[in-house]
């Protein structure tokens, strides 16, 4: 009987534990699938546009210039913060980002320009955020927008 018992709890906790597992990636699932649904939006204040080619040359410094112009003015966007992540490989496929987040140089009359110099052939996403002058650092997450560059 105590082995009945035994074997009834041994299975209630294990139960439990699966479920509780289960629900928890399902909630991070969402979660992620939240974040990557946010981050694929139109820019919410901004326009971005590549302003250089978007073909480099791998083992070479490249740099890629961005147009940025106020979404309601449609002027060029001056002071703003332009931080970037370099993803090897198409938006969010790889997750192999070349190092940390780095901020794009302002050169004047909304252009921004970010260098790096690829290591490999392919696809790089670079994924850019912008913060107007005056604007929290939240509204990065409304201003993105992922630029495709290929190294030959």
């Amino acid at each position: 009987m105590k082995q009945i018992h035994g074997v009834l709890l041994l299975t209630v906790v294990l139960s439990t534990v699966f479920f509780a597992f289960a629900a928890s990636q399902n909630s991070e699932a969402q979660s992620m699938m939240g974040m990557c649904s946010m981050m694929n939006k139109a820019p919410k204040d901004v326009t971005i546009k590549p302003a250089s080619s978007q073909i480099v040359k791998v083992g070479q410094e490249a740099a890629i210039t961005l147009l940025i112009k106020d979404k309601t003015t449609n002027k060029p966007l001056l002071d703003a913060q332009v931080p970037i992540m370099i993803e090897h490989g198409s938006s969010m496929s790889t997750m192999d980002m070349m190092g940390s987040m780095i901020s794009a140089e302002e050169i004047g009359q909304g252009k921004y320009q970010v260098k790096f110099t690829p290591d490999k052939k392919g696809v790089y996403t670079i994924h850019t955020h912008v913060i107007p002058d005056g604007k929290s650092m939240m509204s990065m997450m409304n201003n993105h927008m992922d630029v495709g560059v290929i190294a030959k």
